[in-house]
């Protein structure tokens, strides 16, 4: 599979910019991807200056500078968002900012302690953003959305309101890599959806349904997030997918108010097995 070396336009002056990583097959331990997998960056043109969207992965930060450089120059970058900091999504964020001085950084509250882990130095800038919060880049509008625990306490989400784009980050990705990019050509990748989210998200389907509060009343045209193909095609039927899959599937299912308890054991001779259960009926 060879990578395309073109930025592709998602909507006027909108530019996906990332990069493709084919070969991966695995990602923290937990995740098989045998699909391989994207890092999605990308860049939105303002009358007044440019935003990048994340970044990518220290390993492909040559294709993605190389994008870049397509669609914009280094003296027109006025903003610079991380929606996630976990290192697939900043590993190229210390090059890009020594290449764009002048850009301001805008992270969420909960970003601040990984940022100064991530740029090793006392005197960083950055802006902090939560929901409601806009930045104006001429013609184009980036608004905040605070969507923390998917998958990590600091994710946010941002949406260019003038095109209805939404950088997503990590929710509603995946790990699946095709050049083509847009859900409508990539062919069938409903099985990396959704061996994403229940390894990923699912954990956080409190939070997940709380984003989707904040999410679905928004007037969505492109859903592009970090992973995985960019949903273009029908994207509130994505959202609608994570609503059924975050639902409790019984009506008596453990909600998030109460508690609960379980006991695990393995029994050759059936001792452990009354000592559990005497567990379980004291509990």
């Amino acid at each position: 599979m060879s990578a395309s070396p073109n930025a592709v336009e998602l909507a006027p002056g909108t530019h996906w910019i990332g990069a493709l990583d084919p070969a991966l097959r695995e990602f923290d331990i937990i995740l098989k991807t045998a699909n391989g997998t994207t890092y999605n960056s990308y860049c939105v043109r303002g009358d007044n200056g440019v935003a990048i969207i994340d970044t990518v992965k220290a390993s492909h930060a040559d294709e993605f500078f190389a994008r870049l450089e397509q669609v914009a120059r280094y003296d027109e970058i006025s903003t610079i968002v991380l929606n996630h900091l976990e290192p697939d999504h900043s590993g190229a964020l210390p090059e890009l900012m020594r290449r764009a001085p002048q850009a301001k950084l805008y992270i969420s509250a909960k970003a601040q302690l990984m940022l100064k882990a991530l740029v090793k130095t006392d005197d960083l800038q950055f802006n902090i953003v939560t929901t409601g919060d806009r930045v104006a880049l001429g013609g184009r509008t980036l608004h905040f959305f605070s969507t923390p625990f998917l998958h990590w306490p600091d994710t946010q989400c941002t949406l260019v309101e003038e095109q209805g784009i939404l950088f997503s980050g990590d929710v509603f990705g995946c790990r699946f890599c095709a050049p083509r990019l847009f859900n409508d050509k990539v062919g069938d990748f409903r099985f990396s959806f959704e061996y994403y989210y229940q390894h990923i998200m699912r954990p956080f389907r409190e939070h997940v349904l709380e984003a989707l509060e904040l999410l679905e009343p928004l007037p969505l045209k492109t859903i592009a997030p970090a992973h995985g193909p960019i949903l273009r095609d029908t994207p509130q039927s994505y959202l609608q997918r994570y609503k059924q899959l975050a639902a409790p599937l019984l009506h008596n299912e453990v909600g998030a108010n109460d508690k609960s308890l379980l006991v695990f054991y393995i029994s050759s001779y059936g001792n452990t097995a009354l000592m559990a259960r005497a567990v379980a009926e004291g509990a």
